[in-house]
C-alpha cells in the first residue's frame, strides 16, 4: 500500500511563495507587512488543495494518507501570525504602531493667534491650563498668542494644526476669554509634550490670569491697567525702571528678601501679604495663592 504524506508539499510551496513575494517586494517597493498579510492565505489554499488531491489519489489507488504534522504545525503558526496581523491592520493598531515607531521629536511653532478688533474690550480672562505662560504688556492695540511646541511628530502629521487645538478663545461683551488646552493625544499613547506660549496684552486692558499651578512669567512694562495672577506655582516678574505700578502679594509660600514696604507673615512664616511700589504705583499688579514669587 502506497503512503502519501500531506503537508510537506504545502510547506515547500509556502516557502517558495514567500521567497517570491519578498523578492518582488525588493524590486517593487511593497510594504513588507502588507506582503505578509497578502501572502499567508495562500498557505491554506495550497494545503487544502494538497489534502483534497491526496484523498482523491488514495481512494483511486487504495493508498493510505499520512499527515506531516510538523509541516502542518509550521503552516498553522505562519497562518495564525498572518491572521493576527490582519486583525491588527483592520483595527488600526498596526498603522498606529508604525506611527509610534517612526515618530520624531521636534520643536515647532504654534499656530499664531492675533486679534486687533478690540473696540469695547476692557479686560481679558486667561486660564493657563497645563502649560507655562509668559504674559507681556504691549503698546500695540493687538492681542497676540504664539509660542513653541515640543513633542512627537508622525511623518508630516502634527497634532497641533490650528489655534483651537491648543487654546479656546472667545470674545464676549467687553471680555476676551482664553483657555489653554491639552495637546490632542491618543488613548493608547501619550508623549511628554511641552508647550511654551507667550501672550501679548495691550497695556490698557485689565487681565485676570488663573495660573493652574503652572510657572508664569510676567512683564508688565508700562502697564496702564490692573492685572491679577491667581494660583500659579512660580511667578517671575520682570519690572522695568519706568514702571508705574504697585505690586501686591497675598498668601505666598516663599518670597525673596527685598525692599518690601509692607509685609505681613503668618505664624508658619508664610507671606500673608506684602506690597511694593514702582514709580507712583498708580496701577495694580496682584499675585495671590502662589508657591513662590521672584522679582527682577
Amino acid at each position: 500500500m502506497r503512503t502519501w504524506r500531506v503537508g510537506s508539499f504545502s510547506m515547500g510551496g509556502a516557502l517558495v511563495f514567500l521567497g517570491v513575494f519578498l523578492l518582488l517586494q525588493q524590486f517593487l517597493g511593497w510594504d513588507p507587512a502588507l506582503v505578509l498579510m497578502s501572502w499567508w492565505p495562500i498557505l491554506f489554499i495550497v494545503l487544502g488543495i494538497e489534502i483534497l488531491f491526496y484523498l482523491f489519489i488514495a481512494k483511486s489507488e487504495n493508498s493510505r494518507v499520512k499527515y506531516d504534522f510538523i509541516s502542518i504545525i509550521f503552516i498553522a503558526i505562519i497562518g495564525t501570525t498572518g491572521i493576527g496581523m490582519a486583525i491588527l491592520h483592520s483595527s488600526g493598531l498596526f498603522e498606529f504602531t508604525q506611527k509610534i515607531v517612526s515618530a520624531e521629536v521636534r520643536e515647532m511653532d504654534l499656530p499664531k493667534y492675533e486679534e486687533n478688533e478690540l473696540k469695547g474690550i476692557e479686560r481679558m480672562q486667561v486660564d493657563a491650563g497645563p502649560f507655562a505662560l509668559t504674559i507681556e504688556a504691549t503698546d500695540q492695540q493687538e492681542v497676540s498668542l504664539f509660542g513653541t511646541f515640543h513633542g512627537d511628530v508622525f511623518g508630516d502629521e502634527t497634532r497641533i494644526k490650528k489655534v483651537s487645538d491648543y487654546a479656546m478663545i472667545e470674545k464676549k461683551g467687553d471680555t476676551i476669554y482664553i483657555k489653554m488646552k491639552d495637546v490632542p493625544y491618543n488613548h493608547f499613547y501619550r508623549s511628554m509634550d511641552a508647550v511654551e506660549a507667550t501672550l501679548l496684552v495691550p497695556k490698557n486692558i485689565a487681565l485676570e490670569l488663573k495660573g493652574n499651578w503652572q510657572p508664569i512669567t510676567i512683564t508688565p512694562r508700562n502697564l496702564l491697567s490692573n492685572w491679577k495672577i491667581d494660583g500659579a506655582e512660580f511667578v517671575h516678574v520682570n519690572i522695568e525702571k519706568t514702571s508705574n505700578l504697585a505690586l501686591n502679594l497675598e498668601n505666598i509660600d516663599s518670597l525673596e528678601e527685598q525692599d518690601w514696604e509692607k509685609i505681613k507673615k503668618t505664624d508658619e512664616d508664610l507671606i500673608e501679604s506684602a506690597s511694593r511700589k514702582f514709580g507712583k504705583g498708580e496701577h495694580q499688579l496682584t499675585i495671590q495663592g502662589s508657591n513662590q514669587v521672584q522679582i527682577q
